[in-house]
């Protein structure tokens, strides 16, 4: 099944119901404190460092490139922060698709099977990782790679567009400006963020083999536009009937960026975990910005009390259980070295993703 299927229906939000707000630091403390910090203790043996020097390798190499071109300070921009670190998140999450997947490369399958076949320790699976992967992603899969790495910066790209006023105009003016940036097209006049989303459309065109490749990302952008009209409604004032204020047309839109680009691998499982971590995402960064939100009039499901922290541990939970199942698809016994592995590297990148939205308000 290819990742263009029916989306996975969203976990039903409860009804908004009216409670006190806890403060800014209480809210703070309360993500730390469910996200844990178990994971990030030195020393554990975990995927994380061969994952992130690909990722980052990626950053390097292709993205910034393609940023600086169109935007050349972005270094010094106050985006640049919380960009890296969803980036990493997502493009972590992209590439671990590669390696989970039922249908994973011949090689990493083969691999596995030698090291459960002698029972190997988590720091000997780490280091054939380190083989490994690079040759997987690099080589086998150097194009696939590409375009999670685009992917997973352009929906970032795209956020931050979305928050644009572009130069003041209607909603109606807002939406057409951000449809035609998911085309490669913009004006010069228009705000960076919106070049960039351009620029960044036109590198992932660019990445197409074949018609397939074409036709299945122009589905994708059919998600990202229902995205951008959620947005645009919410900003408009118009009254989501779920209650997520369109929040979930986002996460959507976001992750089918994504698949698109892993779509080789990515089946049912892969998908309900992507959307998962987006809503998390999401839920955290919504919740932590009540104040903000309801200073700039703004609603969101977290200003409504539709989302809590409660309904972010449900989450939380579900993605740990689909992680189960992605270790189990690839014939990862529960408990076992590998699968120990993974749950501690998703952690840690959940729990850093957690401290990057805390320490960067």
């Amino acid at each position: 099944m290819t990742a263009l299927a029916v989306s996975p229906r969203p976990l039903s939000p409860p009804p908004p119901m009216r409670r006190p707000v806890p403060s800014l630091v209480e809210r703070q403390q309360a993500v730390l404190r469910l996200f844990g910090d178990d994971a990030l203790a030195p020393g554990l043996p975990s995927f994380r460092a061969v994952l992130v020097h690909e990722v980052e390798r990626l950053f390097h190499a292709l993205v910034l490139p393609t940023v600086r071109a169109c935007w050349p300070d972005v270094d010094q921009s106050p985006f640049l922060a919380k960009w890296k670190a969803g980036y990493i998140l997502y493009c972590g999450l992209g590439l671990s698709t590669i390696v989970c997947s039922r249908r994973r490369p011949g090689l990493v399958d083969v691999a596995s099977r030698g090291l459960r076949a002698v029972d190997a320790s988590e720091s000997t699976i780490v280091g054939a990782a380190r083989m490994a992967i690079p040759v997987v992603f690099r080589v086998l899969e150097r194009r696939l790679c590409e375009r999670a790495a685009l992917g997973a910066a352009w929906i970032l790209v795209l956020d931050e567009a979305l928050d644009d006023d572009h130069g003041g105009g209607g909603v109606g003016e807002r939406a057409s400006a951000l449809r035609r940036a998911l085309r490669g097209e913009c004006s010069d006049d228009a705000s960076v963020a919106l070049r960039t989303s351009a620029a960044m459309a036109r590198a992932l065109r660019a990445r197409c083999d074949d018609a397939d490749d074409h036709a299945a990302l122009d589905g994708v952008i059919g998600h990202v536009e229902a995205w951008i009209d959620g947005e645009v409604a919410s900003v408009a004032g118009v009254p989501d009937p779920t209650g997520t204020s369109f929040r979930m047309a986002g996460v959507a839109g976001s992750m089918e960026i994504l698949l698109w680009a892993v779509r080789r691998y990515a089946g049912d499982v892969e998908r309900d975990f992507l959307y998962r971590i987006a809503e998390l995402g999401q839920m955290a960064d919504d919740w932590l910005d009540i104040d903000k939100d309801q200073t700039q009039g703004r609603v969101t499901p977290a200003t409504t009390g539709v989302w809590t922290i409660d309904d972010m541990a449900r989450v939380f939970a579900r993605a740990g259980a689909l992680l189960d199942d992605l270790a189990a698809q690839a014939g990862e016994p529960r408990g076992a070295p590998f699968h120990r592995l993974l749950v501690r590297t998703f952690r840690g990148e959940v729990q850093r993703m957690a401290r990057t939205l805390v320490e960067n308000p």
